[in-house]
């Protein structure tokens, strides 16, 4: 992935960002780019995993979106690449063991 050309993508992500339609915000964003015939495959494999990562983020900030259940906590959970409620117990369970 080094070859990959981080202005080309994210030109791209936000040129999706600006052309999106609010009522389906990721798949709208994913859309364009994946129509962007200026990136490669690589490229746009990049640029969906970042938009993936900022839309899971907004997600959560904005307590909206459709709500999915976790494998191993059980809990329903914003994001689509990790759960929150997983993360959280694991901050909590190792908070003990930081060092500054």
């Amino acid at each position: 992935m080094s070859s990959i050309r981080n202005e080309l993508v994210s030109d791209a992500i936000n040129k999706a960002y600006l052309l999106m339609d609010y009522d389906k915000k990721y798949e709208s964003v994913k859309q364009t780019i994946l129509n962007d015939e200026s990136l490669t495959h690589d490229k746009k494999l990049e640029a969906i995993n970042i938009i993936s990562k900022n839309f899971n983020g907004f997600k959560i900030l904005d307590d909206e979106g459709t709500k999915i259940k976790c494998e191993n906590s059980q809990e329903e959970c914003l994001a689509k690449l990790y759960c929150e409620h997983c993360a959280r117990n694991y901050l909590k369970t190792h908070f003990s063991k930081w060092t500054s």
